[in-house]
Parts: C-alpha cells; structure tokens; sequence
C-alpha cells in the first residue's frame, strides 16, 4: 500500500468507500424490507384471525359444529394459505387449503403465538390463538406461505446486484477522474520543482482559474518561490559584499606583512606604522565579523515571544549622548525628551540602537555639526544636518552592505550594516524604522516601538 501512488490510492480507497457504503445501505435496505413485509403479514393474518375468532364466539361449539362450518373457513381461505381448528389433544378438526396443506407441526398454545420457520425453499409464517368456548377448548393456526414476498425480495436482491455492478463501476470512472483533477496541479508543481532544480528559482506555477485549495496550493507555492528566491539573491549579494569588504582588510594586512618580512624588521619607523595600519585593519575586521554575526542572530530570531518590561529610556539617552561627547568634542547634542513614557526594549538594545544611529550621524556630517535627539510617546528620533541622502536611495539604506558612494563611505569607516542591525532589531520588537532625508540638509530616523501594554 505504501509504495502505490498517490493517484492509485485515491482510486483504490474512493472505490473501496463505494462498495462500503453501497453494501452497508443494500443489506439495511433488504433487511428493513423484509422486517416490513414480515410486519405487513402479521397484521393481515391478525385480522384473518379475528373474523374467526368472532364467527365462532356467537356459536355453541363442538367438533361437530366446526366440521359442518367448513364452508366458512373454505369462504374466507387465501391462496398459499392454510388454516387448522385443532382440538384440546392438538388433532386436526379442520383444515383448509386451496392448494395443498401447508404442514407445520401441531401444537396447542395457552396465548397468541407468531412463529416463521422454513419448510424446504420456503419461509411459512404461522399464527396460533386459543380457541375457548364452555363446551370445546383447542387452537387455531392460519399459516400462510411468503412465496410471494421472498420473490420480490429475490427480485430486489438482484436489482440491488446489478446495480452494485454499476456503481462500483460509476464509482471508479468517479474516482480516476477525480484522482486527475487532484494529481495534475500537484503533477505541475513537481515538474515545476524539477525546472526549478535545473533552470534556476526564476520557475513558477501556473495558477488554476477555479478559486479553490489548489489553485490556493499554487499561489502559497508561488509566494514561497516569490520569497525564497528573494532570501537567495540576499543570500547571494550578502556573501560577495561581504567577501569585497574583507578583501581589503586582508589586502592591507598582506601588504604590511610582505612589506615587513622584505625590509620592514629593521626600520623602527616601517614596522611601527605597519603594526599601526595592521592593528587598524584587524579592528575593521573584528567589527565586521561582529556585525554579521548580530545579523545572523537577529534574522533567526524573527520576534520576540517574551515579554518585554517597560523601562524610562532618559537615563540611557543621556548615558550614551554623553559617551559620544567625551570622544567628539566638536559635536553639539540637543535632548528633548519628554517624561512619563516608557519604552518596551530592554537597555541593552536601546543602547544599541542609539549607537547606531548617532553614530552615522556623526559619520556623515558636514560643517554643521549638531544632532537633535527627540523623544515622545514611545517615538524616538536622530537627526541630523550632514550630506544627507538621495531621495533614490532611502529605501536600500537598510539593506546590508549598501552605501551611498561607496568609495567615499569606506573612508569613513562604514562597512553599510548599522543601520541593517537597527532595522532588525525594530523587527524584532514589531516596530518600524523611517527614514527622512534631503541631500545636502541632513537626515532624521525615526524609531516607532509598538504601542501596547506590556509588564512593567
């Protein structure tokens, strides 16, 4: 069963259903058929048994009496019927039929008795009843033969045959063409996955026009490959920019080396600066692969499922505004911060943020040196009055390794990921990163955390 196909057990089992549920209604049919022409019987011969009884209870009875009264047994006696008057010692006193006697067994009864029992190829229902009267006790038996019902039961049986035969066959037909409807757009997607495979994540399904669960299957599969070969292109442009930015260091580490093992042991003044320019470039080095190690972590975490206690961000503002102050003098910081709301971050991360953020403020600025940082209802902006940002280029800002020229960034110490992390980390917390910006004006960032209660 295992290794049969997909198609091969929708067939076998809707198949097996059919037969199942048309065999189970067949046989509650036949049997509830047969229960109502039993019932049906029995009412008739109650009847029977009742003109009798009334006949006979107006009447001195005797053995004589009932003999000489034959004609009316005679008068209201059925085909395939037979009708006995036994006495006290269960002897025949009468007995009519208008074929031939239907035998049965005598036997007296103290109360109305139904009995089926079968006599060769036929089923005989017999109702017995006492007859009392002050001078003559016995029993009456009306047996009747169910030749006619068990033909039409016979007759039915075979109609229910023939049309199992055609069911089943209905139910296959059925079946295969219902395993096609279902297999064919699940078909399409595994030939799809082998495009893909040897032509590249540019492969799609093609989307059924009927509005169901599988044109639904083609759209969540196209989105996935849609997603998929977004995360790869990332995936692809991250590892080159992330292998150009190391080349340099490397490049410059290689050269001092060289450039010591040539000439540089002897000359205090080449090994000093060597040593200086290396120790540079391995702090470079050393950022970079912290950077992308935070990425790393920050994209496999997606959100947070802990909750965040809610803390006053001032203190942390200030913390980090007077870190940046002591190492740039020449910079004026302006606070606006405003009392009673609190931000849901933990301190470690809000000082990350911030650091970030100041920290390219301070990387692209011009003569004006002055960074505003405001904070209101659990918004918090940097801005500043620097070069600025081409209005082009705002959106990829975010993006890992983007720079706006490139060459002139580099000198500024910028490997493109800060802002990145920033993103990352307003995701995690569900909240939003934005970005205004005006070339040769400065720029302002936005963070926006999500405004719900959280413990405190």
């Amino acid at each position: 069963m295992q290794k049969l196909k997909l198609k091969s057990k929708i067939v076998l089992w809707a198949t097996v259903l059919m037969i199942g549920l048309f065999v189970s209604y067949n046989i509650l049919q036949y049997f509830v058929v047969n229960s109502w022409m039993i019932h049906y019987e029995e009412q008739s011969i109650e009847k029977k048994m009742t003109t009798i009884q009334n006949y006979y209870s107006n009447q001195k009875l005797s053995v004589h009496f009932i003999k000489e009264n034959e004609s009316f047994i005679n008068s209201i006696n059925e085909k395939s019927e037979t009708i006995r008057v036994l006495d006290k010692e269960g002897k025949s006193v009468v007995a009519v039929s208008e074929e031939e006697l239907l035998y049965v067994p005598s036997q007296l009864v103290q109360s109305e008795q139904f009995e089926l029992v079968k006599s060769g190829d036929d089923r005989l229902l017999v109702y017995r009843e006492p007859l009392v009267d002050t001078n003559y006790v016995g029993t009456i038996e009306i047996v009747r033969n169910m030749e006619i019902f068990d033909g039409l039961l016979e007759q039915f049986s075979l109609v229910m045959f023939l049309t199992g035969i055609g069911a089943v066959f209905l139910s296959l037909v059925g079946a295969l063409f219902l395993s096609k409807q279902i297999v064919r757009p699940i078909q399409v997607i595994s030939h799809s996955l082998t495009r893909i495979k040897k032509f590249g994540l540019e492969e799609r399904v093609k989307v059924p026009p009927a509005k169901d669960e599988i044109s639904e299957l083609a759209i969540h599969f196209n989105e996935l490959m849609d997603q998929l070969e977004t995360s790869f292109n990332q995936q692809k442009q991250f590892v080159e920019d992330a292998s150009h930015e190391l080349r340099t260091p490397l490049s410059v580490l290689n050269g001092n080396l060289m450039m010591l093992n040539r000439w540089g042991k002897d000359d205090p003044e080449v090994l000093n600066k060597s040593l200086a320019s290396s120790l540079k470039e391995v702090n470079r080095m050393d950022k970079l692969v912290k950077d992308l190690l935070e990425l790393s972590r920050l994209d496999s975490e997606k959100t947070l499922d802990v909750i965040i206690p809610l803390i006053d961000p001032k203190q942390i503002i200030e913390k980090v505004v007077n870190d940046f102050q002591v190492t740039h003098p020449e910079f004026e910081f302006s606070l606006q911060l405003f009392q009673g709301t609190l931000l849901p971050v933990t301190e470690g991360h809000l000082e990350q943020l911030l650091t970030i953020l100041i920290d390219n403020a301070i990387k692209y600025s011009n003569d004006d040196k002055r960074i505003k940082i405001y904070y209101k209802n659990q918004e918090l902006t940097v801005q500043d009055f620097g070069i600025g940002i081409l209005e082009e280029d705002i959106p990829h800002v975010t993006n890992r390794f983007y720079r706006v020229e490139k060459s002139r960034n580099r000198k500024k110490g910028g490997y493109g990921i800060g802002l990145s992390i920033a993103f990352k980390l307003m995701e995690t917390y569900k909240g939003s990163l934005g970005i205004e910006s005006q070339l040769g004006k400065g720029t302002s960032v936005k963070l926006v955390f999500q405004k719900k209660k959280h413990k405190q």
